[in-house]
């Protein structure tokens, strides 16, 4: 079921406007292109992908995925990490996985740091969402399950690190599969 919105004359008058300027041909269309550009010039990304994501059924009968799909209410069920078992199974645990991976190449400190895109420092740091990992060196900011998948398949393909992770989206209205299994890979 679709949200309704409603709106006093005066506006739809001027989403009309707009309609016209945007060149769509309803409402629902005219709100897509206005929330796009304003994510666009906010630098902010959808957590949900706006068309579906290719899916295919696995010999598990698991949702396999080309591209992420999104990853709101989801939960890990099992992780690999160069094809071994991540200890901890959650999305953080996930990212700290493989940025062990990345470590365990030869990086380290500083440039272990400027290596990811998520927040991070070089020190032992716990003020604002960071957690220090004593066994990599650094502090890591806690990431939304979405933006830790983005960062784990980046590092997966920039480092040749296989990842594996088969997860469950929670029985919420909100998620994209609710109940459903879903497996995605990066770094292959």
């Amino acid at each position: 079921m679709m949200p309704v919105i409603r709106l006093n004359d005066a506006t739809f008058a001027d989403l009309k406007v707009i309609a016209t300027w945007l060149d769509t041909d309803t409402p629902a269309e005219t709100f897509s292109a206005l929330v796009r550009e304003k994510m666009d010039a906010l630098g902010l990304e959808r957590d949900v992908e706006d068309e579906a994501s290719e899916s295919v059924i696995d010999t598990d009968g698991d949702l396999a995925f080309d591209k992420a799909p999104g990853l709101t209410f989801t939960r890990i069920l099992s992780a690999r990490v160069n094809h071994d078992k991540a200890a901890k199974v959650n999305w953080a645990g996930l990212l700290v996985s493989v940025i062990g991976a990345v470590k365990a190449k030869g990086i380290s400190g500083e440039k272990l740091v400027t290596e990811l895109q998520v927040p991070a420092k070089a020190e032992a740091y716990t003020d604002e969402g960071y957690k220090f990992y004593a066994d990599l060196g650094i502090s890591v900011q806690g990431q939304s399950a979405q933006d830790a998948w983005k960062e784990v398949s980046r590092l997966a393909a920039k480092f040749s690190i296989p990842v594996e992770v088969r997860f469950q989206w929670r029985e919420n209205l909100k998620a994209q599969h609710p109940g459903k299994i879903g497996l995605i890979r990066a770094g292959r």
